[in-house]
């Protein structure tokens, strides 16, 4: 699509935990709505090989859950890049209006609005987003995905990662790690929607979010 000079953009920002749905639905929106960028942490994680990752001697394994382990510097080039000359389309309108709409009503909605408007739809996801404060900055409207530590661990030993985790990684790297993530966001960044696992019709909910700014 070709944007005119005036364009606007809108960010969509969802971080949190691990396996805690965050690239499901970022994935679920990017493919609902029409012409929108998506931009993952997991893209950008530094080459195993590279020095500037914090190895843990009694584990033997690098610890991939800390900001260094990231090139977010470049993450924030690319979104930035991506974004050019356009403006933020966020205005403050209120949600509550369009909540109760039928869900195709939304969606057919956003799709008109995107094409009417010359809006890029940009949606960043991953773990540690919120903790990279220029692109903590660059989100319009901001999601973090909670699970409690027991459903973390169930979910975390389902999935095959490359390199695969170690014993004993999950409790002194993974859970630890998240908990400060968490901690310093809840601390510092403000106009935070947080889900936990219990939180039903999330897609939905952030349709209906979108849609009230556009």
């Amino acid at each position: 699509m070709n944007y005119e000079a005036n364009e606007k953009y809108f960010i969509i920002g969802i971080c949190g935990v691990t396996c805690g749905g965050k690239t499901t639905v970022a994935t679920q929106l990017h493919k609902s709505i029409p012409n929108s960028k998506l931009f993952t942490v997991d893209d950008y994680f530094l080459d195993p090989s590279d020095t500037r990752h914090t190895w843990i001697p009694e584990l033997n394994h690098i610890n991939f859950d800390i900001l260094s382990s990231l090139d977010l510097e470049q993450m924030h080039k690319d979104v930035l890049s991506y974004i050019g000359n356009s403006k933020s389309l966020k205005n403050g309108v209120k949600r509550d209006s369009l909540n109760k709409m039928n869900m195709k009503h939304v969606q057919t909605f956003i799709h008109k609005r995107v094409s009417e408007v010359k809006i890029k739809i940009i949606i960043v996801e991953g773990f540690c987003l919120f903790n990279y404060k220029p692109l903590e900055d660059l989100c319009d409207v901001k999601y973090y995905f909670l699970l409690d530590k027991e459903e973390c661990f169930k979910r975390r030993i389902m999935r095959v990662y490359d390199p695969p985790d170690c014993p004993g990684y999950f409790e002194q790297c993974v859970w630890p790690e998240h908990e400060k993530h968490l901690a310093a966001v809840r601390d510092a960044v403000k106009d935070v929607v947080y889900l936990d696992q219990n939180s039903q019709n999330v897609v939905e909910k952030i349709f209906a979010d979108i849609a009230s700014y556009l």
